[in-house]
């Protein structure tokens, strides 16, 4: 809200007091000679004598008074901010499923447009858990899934078509946080001699989104570089104008699930969409997991390709501008 100042000025002009007018006039006295003047005497010429003047002297004037000007403001009110409802990240395990888009999304998105990024691409970064086999590229083989009660989901596949099958650099078996920033990792058949896999794909595809699924790889006592890095990624994929997409993890090789709260954390941060991927899962047997507790199951795959599509949904119709994305059931 603006708050205007009102400012209301008020002046007046002192009057100055006019001398009083009727003063007394000059008085005449003449004489006159009712008798005759004897014979030979000549009577005496009675001359008017006038009496001396009383000039009037001017009253002096009444001062003039003048008015200072009252201003009256109106107290500016500062505009309440608006309250941060998100949840913090050490709940992150109540996070819902399913992202909402920010206003920060849309700055992202409009930033890739100007970079010539295309609207119907979108990438991957992980590791086995995160190629096209068993993430995602499902939907580019119509007839091989069916969405139900999300058949409104399918013009958002037919929008990224091509995407859900193609294999990303950024997205290979034994990649952990930190490849997609060696050069060493990239594909030499697609990356330009000492670029990074990241930048590879973002040159050869120039994708809007990215998913962000990293972890199963993680090194014990590594979680404080496995954040600098998840952070490196979300900088550079934001600086391509390219909206990352973080994801959990199923798993909880680390056995505190910092790792997890560290996605969330960074997710918090930067203000850019989060998939649950561990919320959604929860329901399946073992938690959608093999008894290794590592690697998910048949059904686990299914379950984390679905959350992916139907956030790719909701984040497409955000910056797409209709703002109506397919409705959660």
């Amino acid at each position: 809200m603006i708050a205007i100042a009102s400012v209301m000025l008020a002046a007046c002009s002192g009057a100055t007091i006019s001398p009083s007018a009727g003063l007394p006039p000059t008085v005449r006295a003449t004489a006159t000679g009712d008798q005759p003047s004897p014979t030979g005497v000549t009577s005496p010429v009675q001359t008017e004598i006038p009496l001396p003047s009383e000039t009037p002297s001017a009253l002096p004037s009444s001062p003039t008074v003048t008015l200072t000007p009252t201003v009256s403001q109106t107290p500016t009110t500062s505009p309440t901010p608006t309250p941060d409802l998100r949840p913090m990240p050490n709940t992150w395990s109540s996070w819902p499923t399913l992202p909402t888009a920010s206003a920060r999304v849309l700055e992202i998105y409009r930033q890739g447009q100007l970079l010539g990024n295309d609207p119907h691409h979108f990438s991957r970064i992980g590791d086995c858990q995160s190629v096209p086999a068993v993430f995602m590229g499902i939907f580019d083989e119509p007839g091989r899934y069916w969405l139900g009660n999300y058949a409104d989901i399918q013009p958002t596949i037919d929008q990224f078509a091509g995407s859900f099958g193609r294999e990303s650099v950024t997205a290979k078996d034994g990649f952990g946080v930190s490849s997609v920033f060696s050069p060493l990792m990239a594909d030499p058949s697609l990356c330009e001699s000492n670029e990074t896999p990241i930048a590879c794909e973002f040159r050869i595809h120039k994708p809007i989104i990215v998913f962000v699924g990293m972890g199963t790889n993680w090194a014990p006592n590594a979680s404080a570089s496995f954040e600098k890095y998840l952070r490196e990624i979300v900088e550079y994929a934001i600086e391509q104008g390219v909206i990352p997409v973080l994801m959990t993890k199923a798993d909880n090789i680390e056995g505190d699930y910092l790792l997890n709260e560290s996605i969330a954390q960074v997710a918090y941060d930067y203000d850019i969409p989060l998939v649950n991927v561990w919320l959604a899962v929860q329901y399946l047997p073992n938690h959608g997991l093999e008894d290794d507790g590592v690697y998910l199951t048949t059904a686990g795959w299914d379950e984390r390709a679905f959350a992916a599509l139907r956030a790719l949904d909701r984040v497409w119709h955000a910056v797409n501008g209709d703002g109506t994305p397919t409705p959660s059931p």
